[in-house]
């Protein structure tokens, strides 16, 4: 059997994690390199293997997978001689899923807001704001490592998504030791505990950020000494966390308003374990998820939460997951039922495109929207659109959107993409297949209650900032 072949670069922070990953596992891969700066992933040919045109892609004797938590995932559990990096008890697991779609949503997130600025915008500087941004998901990492490890108190893939990232984004936005002394602690922890870690992410790291150093500086010498003292002196600054959407919460039902909120509503309907959840609203406007008793509940100060018994999940993604691990297995709800690798590989492939593509786009333009950035968001929908043409490719594999029967990725897709269709209309012309997929969605007998309702009461948001 031909090696697995990983399309790959040494400076991309997910492609790294899947070297970790394979690295721990011994597992040799045939490494090509993609140039992304010279158009390498918008070749016909690479777009084939991944419509995203985002590395890493994973071609296993032709089983293909172009999202780096995913291939994770499938390498250890087909060819991990043990489940330590990815547990198989259902409530570990969890806490992996939870703390990958952290990286992915927001450590990634916010690394990538950067980088598109400097390698495709070419803009020569980056701004506050979004250094800012990075400085905030720190302070979220920083409170959420409880134990020795992001995902509790033995390594996991979690940790090689994390790292990577992080080990990237320090080198342009150092971290304080007084600041994040338990960050900075995981980080030491994992270099020692890893020989290989120099060779497989350490190296690409330093590199990636001392190239954006270097690529947002000016050509002058005097220029770049004024830069460099004032980028680490704006590091310093204090940081104020800003409620945008605070008049957004006036009541606790419009805790609905948001798409991953929404996805785990329909799920739990599509599962019929409604009567077993209990439901807990959180007022944002009178800052309940900022007082002290929610915080030790989740440091991140967001929804979604989900506690059963002794876990505490804060990732929507991760709870979907976790409640179809639990409870598809019983009669309302076995069509839900992930029993293999390679199709929880599929569902994971597509959690985390919604995660890190499609709800992101939706989060960035909602927060210019809400916080009077922009007033007329014409102008910023073009990667919405390039988006959903991922989502239309994927569709024409497929009748659902991982696979060929309904999954809980389709309502976390689809909670987020009717969102983006207040914005961004779903036409049937230019996607076809997504517009037949999304009537099918909406045909859902839960639909209506779980997804629609909250739907109307963020178009009247809308509708009271932007023309829609």
């Amino acid at each position: 059997m031909p090696k697995p072949v990983l399309y790959t670069v040494g400076l991309s922070p997910p492609c790294r994690a899947v070297e970790l990953t394979a690295k721990a596992l011994g597992l040799d891969l045939e490494r090509r390199t993609v140039d992304l700066l010279a158009g390498d992933n918008l070749k016909p040919e690479f777009l084939k293997l991944n419509p995203k045109h985002t590395i890493p892609v994973l071609d296993d004797d032709g089983t293909i997978i172009g999202e780096s938590h995913a291939i994770m995932i499938y390498l250890v559990r087909k060819y991990g001689k043990t489940d330590a990096l990815y547990p198989s008890d259902i409530v570990q697991q969890a806490r992996v899923h939870e703390a990958l779609h952290f990286e992915s949503g927001v450590l990634f997130a916010r690394l990538r807001f950067i980088t598109e600025l400097v390698f495709f915008a070419r803009k020569p500087e980056i701004p506050d704001d979004r250094i800012e941004y990075v400085r905030k998901a720190y302070r979220l990492l920083e409170d959420s490592l409880c134990d020795e490890f992001v995902a509790g108190r033995g390594m996991t893939i979690a940790d090689f998504s994390c790292i990577s990232t992080v080990a990237s984004t320090v080198g342009f936005i150092p971290l304080d030791k007084s600041e994040f002394p338990r960050t900075i602690a995981w980080m030491e922890r994992m270099k020692k505990q890893l020989p290989f870690y120099e060779e497989a992410n350490g190296a690409g790291a330093t590199a990636l950020g001392q190239f954006l150093v270097l690529y947002t500086l000016h050509l002058s010498p005097p220029c770049r000494a004024v830069e460099l003292t004032a980028k680490a002196l704006g590091l310093e600054l204090e940081q104020k966390n800003i409620n945008l959407l605070a008049g957004d919460h006036l009541q606790p039902e419009f805790l609905k308003v948001s798409p991953p909120v929404r996805g785990v509503l329909l799920t739990i309907a599509a599962l019929g374990v409604r009567d077993r959840i209990k439901f807990e609203y959180i007022n944002l406007f009178a800052a309940g998820h900022l007082s002290a008793d929610f915080i030790k509940i989740n440091p991140l100060h967001t929804i979604p939460v989900l506690r059963h018994g002794d876990l505490t999940l804060i990732d929507s993604h991760a709870i979907l997951m976790y409640l179809c691990d639990t409870f598809a297995s019983e009669d309302g709800g076995a069509a839900f039922a992930i029993r293999d690798t390679l199709t929880r590989a599929k569902v994971f492939n597509m959690l985390c495109f919604n995660n890190g593509h499609l709800f992101q786009r939706d989060a960035e333009l909602m927060r210019k929207i809400f916080s009077g950035e922009i007033t007329d968001p014409s102008g910023h929908l073009k990667p919405i659109e390039e988006t959903i043409d991922a989502l239309e490719h994927f569709l024409k594999q497929s009748r659902y959107t991982a696979l060929d029967r309904l999954s809980v990725a389709d309502f976390a897709i689809v909670s987020t993409l009717s969102t983006l269709d207040l914005l961004v209309p779903v036409k049937a012309d230019r996607w076809p297949r997504v517009y037949e997929w999304f009537v099918e969605m909406q045909s859902l007998p839960y639909y209506n209650e779980h997804n629609r309702v909250g739907l109307e009461r963020l178009r009247e948001k809308l509708s009271s900032r932007i023309k829609i």
